[in-house]
């Protein structure tokens, strides 16, 4: 009786427990008004610098120019607050297809994508304070100087070497104590990669284990990092749930942006506000890579031919706004293991324990996405990536709805989809530089209205070459001495479209499938990485300080402005970028005070 007694004080201490760092993580997770919003009744506004877009580079731009710059600052934002789903970090995807995300679909896709429906890719985009960084998976990358020597040898851009972008990165880095890092001894397959970086040691392979932009257990993005703790600045203003639909160019005495038109709708999204604002210094376009070249197309800035052919009136000829696009291309391999505990899974997430020791500290399953590890190979030729994703068992009907998977592709490539407790794991090989380029263009000069956005994956055979190759070192990985103890099943997708190619019986013995069907899976059951870049590229839309070619005071911060990819996750890189835009931006800003100062004198 005494035992019973305990068991029951215990379990009611727990629960207690329980209720409390709940109630105290729900209150640091609904701490998410906005300060400083912008009055929008008054309607004459004049700002020395507009900010369009608070993303990576929009929220690391205002934090900077709010700090240091005399000059009033205007963050426009078509979003709102994230919500508390943005913070715990493994439920980001359930903020996919929310109201935080534009959603966008590709147009149907040519050469890839054929296992979804209407062979379209979902390509989400963050919207609200944060933008993609409080949408995405949260993997901080150190970055890779030889992207950016490249740019600076191919496009002469003397400025953009690594020696002047890695100062920035290491500035735009979170503390250690803001970041988590995977152990290599977090669980049993973290184990196998730390034995598998010592096993083929002899190769060109780069080990390194997942670091995140998450603090204390929960996300830590540029809104924590940068946005907050400026919010209240005198000098700053925010404009929430406000559309910034076209920009303004006058002609005296240079051609320059003048204003913006903003809209906003009322509480029903029935009626629209539109008012300008005038701009008083610069214009900063930070709408991301889709969103960014649709604006200035929609104002008028952009080809010529394809603004006359949709009746917008041209305000200025840049004909390679929109072109260029590029984006990390994935195709993902399900694994199983015959260990128990490592992976995620339905059991293991819904353990109280696991609940418990994210409330009390913030680990366990919830307090990552999953993603343990990445293993790289920078070569001239076929340079890859392969990332290790820590899931056993896929939800079926969650990731049907973010990933626009048939059915039938996606029980082809997670068999296992109806085992709620496999455990398992997901390699994610892919081309760290593709060939393929696609374009952003205008369904119609609306802003309201999503852009043509078209990713064309897969168009360069090379970059199918690259994936195969990056795809068999995985599966050198995974059969390796350092994984046997996992008992580890490759299990190759068994679709109607490639089965003339494969899997045959010997494929799940040998795991050599032939090359025809490794390519027929990659343009049937591939995935975008959603690393989009390149449609206000330097050199052919933006100079080397990222302003616009012919206008004076209008810059382009943010992954549109990549002219290749980056060899990883871009988003520090971002921010870097952002940085060193904002560094040049109060440089001219000193410059122009210490010259009207020697007139005056």
């Amino acid at each position: 009786m005494g035992q019973r007694i305990q068991k029951i004080l215990i379990v009611g201490a727990l629960g207690i427990a329980f209720l409390a760092i709940l109630a105290v993580l729900v209150c640091r997770l609904l701490e998410e008004s906005i300060p400083n919003v912008l009055a929008v009744e008054e309607r004459n506004y004049a700002f020395d610098y507009v900010i369009v877009g608070s993303g990576t580079a929009g929220s690391t731009l205002t934090s900077l120019l709010a700090k240091h710059s005399n000059g009033s600052v205007l963050l426009i934002e078509a979003g709102g607050a994230y919500g508390l789903l943005s913070r715990i970090p493994l439920l980001t995807t359930f903020q996919q297809k929310g109201i935080n995300d534009w959603s966008f679909l590709s147009v149907p896709q040519k050469y890839s994508s054929r296992g979804l429906i209407e062979q379209r890719q979902c390509l989400p985009r963050g919207k609200g304070l944060g933008g993609s960084a409080n949408l995405n998976y949260m993997l901080h990358f150190d970055g890779h100087g030889p992207d950016f020597d490249d740019w600076k040898l191919k496009l002469n851009l003397s400025n953009w070497g690594w020696r002047q972008i890695s100062p920035f990165m290491k500035a735009a880095t979170a503390k250690p104590m803001d970041m988590f890092e995977i152990t290599s001894g977090y669980s049993k397959l973290t184990q196998a990669l730390a034995q598998a970086e010592a096993e083929f040691m002899h190769k060109p392979l780069t080990f390194r284990r997942s670091r995140y932009n998450i603090k204390n257990g929960l996300r830590h993005s540029v809104v924590q990092q940068f946005l907050q703790p400026v919010m209240k600045n005198s000098r700053l203003r925010l404009l929430p749930q406000a559309l910034v639909k076209s920009i303004k160019l006058s002609k005296k005495p240079m051609l320059h942006a003048s204003s913006v038109l903003v809209g906003i709708k009322d509480d029903d999204h029935q009626k629209e506000q539109n008012f300008r604002i005038e701009i008083k210094r610069e214009l900063i376009i930070c709408a991301g890579a889709y969103q960014s070249p649709q604006l200035l197309q929609a104002s008028g800035i952009g080809n010529r031919s394809r603004l006359l052919a949709l009746n917008i009136p041209v305000q200025h000829d840049l004909p390679m706004v929109g072109q260029g696009l590029h984006d990390h291309f994935n195709l993902p391999l399900f694994v199983s293991i015959n260990s128990i505990g490592p992976t995620l899974n339905q059991g293991a997430l819904l353990s109280p324990v696991n609940l418990y020791h994210y409330l009390s500290s913030g680990t366990g399953h919830f307090g990552n996405f999953g993603v343990l590890g990445h293993v790289t190979r920078h070569t001239k030729r076929f340079p890859f990536g392969i990332t290790f994703f820590g899931a056993g068992a896929i939800d079926e009907a969650a990731l049907m709805s973010i990933s626009n998977f048939k059915s039938p592709a996606f029980r082809a490539l997670f068999p296992r989809f109806y085992n709620a407790s496999q455990e398992g794991f997901v390699i994610i090989s892919s081309c760290l530089q593709p060939k393929s380029r696609g374009s952003v263009q205008l369904l119609n000069k609306s802003m309201r209205r999503n852009p043509l956005i078209d990713p064309n994956y897969l168009s360069q055979d090379e970059d199918v070459a690259c994936t195969i190759e990056a795809l068999k070192t995985a599966v050198k990985l995974v059969t390796s001495e350092a994984f046997a103890e996992l008992q580890p099943r490759i299990h190759w997708p068994k679709l109607q479209e490639c089965s003339n190619f494969g899997p045959f019986e010997r494929d799940f013995v040998d795991n050599q499938p032939s090359e025809l069907y490794l390519e027929c899976l990659m343009r049937h059951i591939g995935l975008s990485s959603h690393h989009p870049g390149g449609t206000c590229s330097l050199g052919s839309v933006v100079d080397e300080h990222l302003k616009l070619h012919g206008i004076a005071n209008v810059r382009v911060v943010d992954a549109s402005i990549l002219p290749g990819p980056i060899s990883g996750n871009p988003n520090t890189v971002i921010a870097a970028i952002a940085m060193r835009a904002a560094s040049w931006i109060l440089q001219s800003e000193l410059q122009d005070f210490r010259t009207a100062q020697n007139q005056s004198e």
